[in-house]
């Protein structure tokens, strides 16, 4: 693989890593080439959607940017706690140490009609959030299949870990759509402190398997297995996908 590694971050549709039934095609082992040569060397690749499925993403994010920018700047209730189980956070909370805020959609813990107990507009929760979790769901399914026949390992071997679907019962996802702000300006923090934000230290480490990024200025950087900091060669104004 190293004699054909890839120079820069693969780029694959996420419609070509869609496994059918019967032997694969050749544009689907070549996305599975692409992938696997993308995210040995890298530990990422860059995922295409439709452009439907892109609309819905860029609504989405739309809809986040507006949430958390007409929220105050340091808002009355906080949840901070560290403490919090790691598969049961839901819902709006903040971090003035790390300038971050983030609100998370997670199936069978957030209530489907939150918004309607809130009377103010302001607060109400950023849009499409039950539509983009299932869309981000079947795209990591795909992508986890994709790794497995690359590993040529049995169908769906990760079945055991991931969600029913649909969920059973009364059961909650293993799985959260973190939607997060990071230092945006009028987000004050605890003290009402705007210095040490420098745009040197204006940066946030995201290890998520799926990640959009829709960023105001540039500056995204990859960190590969061997902590090299890579530069996709990639326009942040374009919606794209990359896994981790």
């Amino acid at each position: 693989m190293a004699a054909n590694g890839l120079l820069t971050l693969g780029r694959v549709k996420l419609s070509d890593l869609i496994a059918t039934d019967g032997v694969p095609s050749d544009s689907y082992k070549l996305s599975v080439s692409t992938l696997s040569q993308s995210l040995s060397p890298y530990s990422a690749a860059i995922i295409q959607f439709s452009s439907s499925d892109g609309a819905l993403l860029r609504s989405g994010l739309d809809s986040a940017r507006l949430y958390f920018h007409q929220r105050p700047s340091f808002p009355d209730v906080i949840e901070s706690d560290d403490s919090r189980e790691w598969c049961r956070t839901s819902g709006y909370f903040a971090d003035p140490q790390l300038w971050q805020e983030a609100y998370d959609y997670r199936p069978g813990l957030t209530p489907p009609d939150e918004h309607s107990s809130i009377n103010s507009v302001e607060f109400l929760p950023p849009g499409a959030l039950p539509d983009i979790f299932a869309l981000l769901g079947r795209a990591a399914r795909g992508i986890l299949d994709a790794i497995s026949f690359y590993l040529n390992l049995r169908s769906s071997p990760f079945a055991e870990i991931l969600d029913n679907v649909p969920l059973r019962g009364r059961e909650i996802s293993s799985s959260v759509l973190s939607v997060c702000c990071h230092a945006r300006p009028s987000f004050q923090g605890a003290h009402g402190q705007m210095g040490g934000l420098y745009e040197d230290d204006n940066h946030h480490i995201d290890k998520s398997l799926i990640s959009l990024v829709k960023s105001d200025k540039s500056g995204l950087h990859i960190r590969d297995f061997n902590g090299r900091l890579l530069t996709p060669k990639i326009n942040l104004a374009e919606i794209k996908c990359r896994i981790n």
